[in-house]
């Protein structure tokens, strides 16, 4: 697993090269963090997020993201599919296919997302889907809705929150994840940094307290990549139940 880490960043730091080459490639997002919980235990999280035009008003979104927590080494991998028919409006479909290193545990989602810029420095993103885990053929619906707004330029604060429901014998609650993240970017480079401060929990029959995590780390972005604005901002890499991995509570 960890040689095909290393492979894939090696790959995708060359992405830039060929940014306007035929594959069309218009962008790449390049994120690596540490995340701590409240026991002091920390973890390590990866994310990319490259993007593709296909046409002059639809494009692609590939996401591989890797989060190594106490429970095992979550790994994701999502596709969207989207179109930008207005300045300011950016709306499509998504999939996703998460796995546990080292369990007998896979799950996967799809459903329906868009963008909305409500001012030049505010911009709204909502999803709604559904999903099957292979252990005990769990299922859940899920949505998520976050705002990103800069108040200066180079940085972005983004609030959101998602809300899933397990409605099954083996797990019947509702799990909540909230998060605040700021971004900020250095002038005229492709470096940045964020740091974060999160919660999850459960609530209903199998309900658990909530627990909160802070984050730092660095970030990448070359080509038409960062800022608020839908055309250029990518969509969120989100796992509703990754949380619940992370704490070992499925």
């Amino acid at each position: 697993m960890r040689n095909f880490i290393v492979s894939l960043c090696m790959a995708m730091a060359a992405a830039p090269a060929v940014a306007q080459s035929s594959l069309g490639i218009q962008g790449l997002d390049l994120q690596f963090g540490i995340i701590e919980d409240e026991a002091g235990t920390a973890q390590t999280d990866l994310k990319s997020r490259l993007d593709v035009a296909i046409t002059e008003v639809h494009g692609f979104q590939g996401d591989v993201a890797f989060a190594n927590t106490q429970h095992g080494l979550i790994g994701q991998l999502a596709a969207h599919l989207y179109m930008t028919p207005r300045q300011g409006q950016k709306y499509g479909v998504f999939a996703s296919l998460s796995d546990v290193d080292g369990r007998m545990m896979t799950w996967g989602s799809l459903g329906i997302e868009g963008m909305l810029a409500l001012t030049d420095e505010t911009t709204l993103e909502g999803r709604a889907g559904m999903g099957i885990s292979d252990v005990d053929s769990l299922d859940y619906i899920f949505g998520d809705i976050s705002v990103a707004h800069s108040p200066f330029d180079n940085l972005d604060v983004e609030t959101a929150i998602t809300l899933t429901e397990f409605d099954e014998a083996a797990l019947r609650a509702i799990s909540y994840d909230l998060s605040i993240t700021a971004r900020y970017s250095i002038d005229g480079a492709p470096w940045g940094a964020f740091v974060s401060v999160s919660q999850s929990g459960l609530s209903g029959r199998d309900g658990a307290p909530g627990e909160t995590r802070f984050g730092f780390g660095v970030t990448m972005s070359f080509g038409q990549s960062g800022g608020v604005a839908p055309a250029s901002r990518p969509y969120r890499s989100m796992d509703p139940v990754a949380p619940l991995v992370r704490r070992d509570l499925w």
